[in-house]
């Protein structure tokens, strides 16, 4: 399955590219094998290569990988579709979880259209593991939870941290003895409770660790789950400034819940996002609108998708009009995942050209 970095390398590649999407298994039939399947989808690229030019050296140079692919790979027990991407220098093979309808695109652009509607129902996320004792950060998917480094002065514990002095853990401080106390030299009195100076030195123990995973994630804007004990969570949502950050969060001791619990939670979160995603989306373009943002012209979104004005690229994957224009709506999605931009697929049929954009910016 597709990973959304896997989007941002196709998304980088430019042409002569050839896109593969070949079902494992006949929708009426069991009869073929799937080697004999992905060998015939082979024969019709070459097909497709040389009636655009390609010399016979050319076609072998480019399709030597995809034959490679296919005899050294595993068939039994497999289903679904294989997906196949390739350029010169250039070779990814995926599973694909659902059988796609057999395809052999070239172009300049690897094809990634029609993935997007699957590939963004079970989008990947980030999961930050929050306590005193532990920060781990997570890139997560359906298929598991995969740690990423922190940035380097990120605290790892709140006894790592050096971006403020450590408090008082007397909570005493001292005065000039009076009159009263004789030959003292000092008299030691309780200036704060541990209880009442702990919020403040959370908040700047949280706010460390926000600043310097900030960058990551807006490398990759997926969702934020925080996992954490209730208290801490409301925290550290006071000094988060990432977005998109979900409502519901894991709550309790990421170390007592253990990675599968993490994972199985956040799944959980995920696919609930994801359910409520189309009438957030539907809000965002109404917002967007009013203020000027939303457009809806598909030559107009290719443009802003050139120049990395696209926020937000939204698709409606039913639209009649999508695939008269399928090219350009999936080079404005590759341009908006090179712009760190994110996309959005509506199920229905809300846009009548199949695509619109809610820029970052109206430019003069």
């Amino acid at each position: 399955m597709l990973t959304h970095d896997d989007l941002k390398r196709l998304a980088s590649v430019t042409g002569p590219c050839l896109t593969i999407f070949q079902p494992l298994r006949d929708e009426y039939s069991q009869v073929t094998r799937p080697d004999t399947r992905i060998g015939t989808a082979i024969q019709e690229a070459d097909r497709l290569l040389a009636a655009k030019g390609f010399k016979l050296a050319e076609r072998e140079d480019m399709l030597r990988p995809l034959h490679k692919a296919a005899s050294h790979t595993e068939w039994a027990g497999r289903t679904g579709s294989v997906i196949m991407f390739r350029a010169p220098d250039f070779t990814m093979v995926h599973f694909w979880p659902e059988a796609l309808a057999p395809r052999v695109h070239f172009g300049q652009e690897f094809l990634v259209l029609p993935l997007l509607p699957e590939l963004l129902s079970n989008r990947d996320f980030w999961l930050l593991a929050l306590s005193i004792r532990s920060v781990r950060l997570f890139r997560g998917g359906r298929n598991g939870l995969v740690e990423a480094p922190l940035p380097r002065g990120v605290p790892r514990s709140l006894s790592q941290n050096e971006n403020f002095d450590r408090p008082d853990h007397s909570m005493k401080d001292r005065a000039g003895a009076g009159p009263s106390v004789g030959n003292m030299k000092g008299v030691q009195f309780g200036t704060s409770s541990a209880h009442e100076l702990q919020p403040n030195y959370l908040h700047d123990f949280f706010k460390a660790i926000e600043h310097g995973i900030h960058p990551v994630l807006m490398a990759d804007r997926q969702p934020l789950i925080l996992a954490g004990v209730t208290r801490e969570l409301a925290i550290y949502r006071r000094v988060n400034a990432y977005s998109p950050v979900l409502t519901g969060a894991i709550h309790g001791s990421p170390e007592a819940l253990g990675m599968e619990a993490l994972q199985t939670q956040a799944m959980e979160l995920i696919a609930a996002y994801s359910a409520m995603a189309t009438d957030g989306t539907l809000r965002e373009m109404d917002e967007a609108a009013s203020h000027s943002l939303l457009v809806t012209d598909p030559s107009e979104i290719i443009e802003d998708a050139r120049i990395g004005q696209v926020d937000e690229l939204i698709v409606s994957a039913a639209a009649a009009g999508l695939e008269q224009r399928e090219d350009s709506v999936n080079w404005a999605a590759l341009a908006t995942i090179r712009n760190s931009g994110r996309i959005s697929v509506l199920s229905a049929t809300q846009l009548e050209s199949g695509v619109a954009a809610i820029l970052r910016f109206r430019s003069a």
